[in-house]
């Protein structure tokens, strides 16, 4: 019986040390390159490494691997590393990397199934709950919630119709009265650019808002949170601190983008993504999340 368990605890620490970790290139600046079965090659952001692998940083550089799925961690320093040395850094620790956000982008650039960037919700803490109102306008739960701290870019509060309707209703509630509008206007698309009733609005407060068939009603009410600018500096302020020890631009602009939207800062999720889009146009992840972005939120 003892040589039996010997044996089991021997088999098991040799599976243990065969184990190997995967690892993804996540983000690099300067001279990085990346040494595969003798071969040498440029770094290039999302590519996947075997443990097997060897990383070299010139003088200047940095690069930010992350290790199965969740957790990441940097070279800073000139050097050779082998991959394989580093099982340690594989553990999910106390990084302030959100891990949801780590998973995402270890999902999106190593599998290539379905449309990059469409499945962001899938991974975020904040989704709205399913409508279970009967009538004929449909508001997706991405808009349970809208933190809107005023400025930026254009950013409509859109909704789909069941008929055939050409003309609907919209109506603003102060978070204190829902049985009278603040503001009630027609118009005749599927959403309204919230800078249209942004000075219908004082900073600081919440409101409701819906949309409804002309005529009909519509007691499906959807948050507007009008933060203050000192509110969203401080949110803002709290995400750039939660990035790895080195992300380049763009990877820093998208993993904004990600949290904000997360966070409901929709409008300003949106310039982050354009950015990262920007910096980065050879990046399909950072294009894609994109246009899926615009999609989903009826942005033209």
């Amino acid at each position: 019986m003892k040589k039996l368990q010997l044996f089991t605890l021997l088999f098991s620490l040799t599976l243990a040390a065969s184990a190997q970790n995967n690892f993804l290139l996540y983000s690099f600046k300067g001279n990085v390159s990346v040494v595969e079965n003798n071969v040498e090659s440029k770094a290039k952001v999302g590519k996947p490494l075997a443990s097997t692998a060897t990383v070299k940083v010139a003088a200047g550089g940095a690069v930010t691997l992350i290790c199965n799925e969740a957790a990441m961690f940097t070279f800073t320093k000139a050097g050779t590393y082998a991959l394989n040395k580093f099982g340690d850094s594989c553990r999910v620790s106390s990084s302030s990397v959100s891990a949801n956000y780590v998973k995402y982008v270890w999902a999106s650039m190593t599998k290539p199934t379905g449309s990059a960037g469409s499945n962001r919700k899938a991974y975020m803490n904040t989704v709205g709950a399913v409508s279970r109102s009967i009538n004929n306008i449909w508001i997706d739960p991405r808009l349970d919630t809208l933190n809107y701290p005023g400025g930026g870019p254009e950013f409509p509060l859109s909704w789909k119709s069941y008929s055939d309707a050409k003309d609907f209703d919209f109506s603003l509630y102060s978070s204190d009265n829902i049985s009278t509008a603040i503001h009630s206007t027609s118009v005749n698309k599927l959403k309204i650019p919230i800078g249209d009733i942004a000075n219908k609005m004082k900073q600081g407060n919440s409101y409701f808002w819906t949309a409804s068939v002309k005529g009909e009603e519509n007691d499906e009410l959807k948050i507007i949170n009008y933060v203050t600018k000192e509110t969203y500096a401080a949110v803002l302020d709290a995400i750039k601190k939660q990035g790895a020890a080195f992300e380049a631009p763009a990877e820093q602009a998208y993993r904004i983008g990600f949290m904000l939207e997360d966070a409901h800062y929709l409008s300003e999720a949106y310039t982050y993504y354009t950015k990262a889009a920007t910096l980065d146009t050879a990046n399909a992840l950072y294009r894609s999340t994109l246009m899926s972005f615009k999609k989903d939120y009826e942005i033209k």
